[in-house]
């Protein structure tokens, strides 16, 4: 597998040793097209880099209905939420293509803080950037249909 940093938005502002400190405890993970990663209100602490492919967003409205937030591509990330707060899921996960990503947990957070603060908060900020945009995203599209 060669991953290229710069296709990877989570790592912008970290150099080739600080994305190695991060790659080198993260997992590799191969998904097949309709393959669920995880479910909505599953537990879990890993959030994923997509390194190649494509994932679906979706979770259960109030009236049992199916709502498909959006779709993830190479460089973004899904599972932060969980990563940062330890609470349950909050949408399901499913490639919609064949797809690898890095899995990185909260654990693994927790080791890199311990031996490299500076990489751990460069590592943070993509994350932060990352919910940034998506948040900006829903509120142009609440803004937009109301």
């Amino acid at each position: 597998m060669t991953i290229k940093q710069k296709n990877l938005i989570i790592f912008y502002s970290m150099d080739t040793r600080e994305v190695f400190e991060v790659m080198k405890r993260c997992d590799i993970l191969h998904f097949s097209a309709g393959e669920t990663v995880f479910n909505e209100n599953d537990t879990g602490d890993s959030l994923y880099v997509i390194v190649k492919g494509e994932f679906e967003v979706t979770a259960e409205a109030a009236s049992g209905d199916p709502v498909r937030f959006f779709c993830a591509g190479q460089g973004l990330i899904f599972g932060e939420m969980s990563f940062l707060d330890t609470r349950p899921r909050s949408a399901s996960i499913s490639a919609t293509q064949d797809a690898e990503v890095l899995c990185f947990t909260r654990a693994d957070f927790d080791q890199l803080l311990s031996v490299d603060p500076s990489s751990a908060a460069k590592f943070m900020m993509g994350i932060a950037e990352n919910l940034s945009r998506r948040l900006r995203g829903a509120n142009q599209r609440i803004k937009y249909t109301t």
